[in-house]
């Protein structure tokens, strides 16, 4: 009985392991939970988590939470939906603790800049 409850753990390990290594290999931006830094509004900035399988979590301090669908379409670049609008990103730079994306905007192109929050993170009070 011990040897089948044995090879049930290995067997387990061993098939979640691709599993693993294959979100890793989808994007190094994904589970990373990151926060704009020098938001223009001079807010808090808004927070972005990549999520496997293609979902993107966009959160800030002053609006509800979306869930959204995101795609990597190259090592460099990324789209996601935003209410119906597909919006492309160059990522300009991405490291484990920093990420620019060049988002384009119609005929602009706007520059963001990340950091990887660190828990705990909380929003400060908002004056109303």
């Amino acid at each position: 009985m011990r040897s089948i409850a044995t090879i049930g753990t290995i067997a387990v390990a061993l098939l979640a392991t691709p599993c693993l290594a294959a979100e890793k290999a989808i994007s190094p931006l994904v589970g990373t939970p990151w926060i704009e830094t020098n938001a223009q509004s001079g807010l808090p900035g808004a927070m972005m988590i990549f999520l496997p399988k293609g979902k993107l979590l966009i959160d800030s301090c002053w609006e509800t939470y979306a869930l959204r669908t995101w795609k990597q379409i190259s090592p460099s670049e990324l789209s996601w939906d935003e209410d119906g609008a597909t919006i492309r990103a160059k990522v300009k730079a991405a490291s484990s603790d920093r990420l620019t994306l060049q988002i384009v905007a119609g005929k602009d192109i706007i520059e963001r800049s990340y950091t990887a929050g660190k828990a705990p993170y909380i929003c400060p009070d908002m004056k109303r």
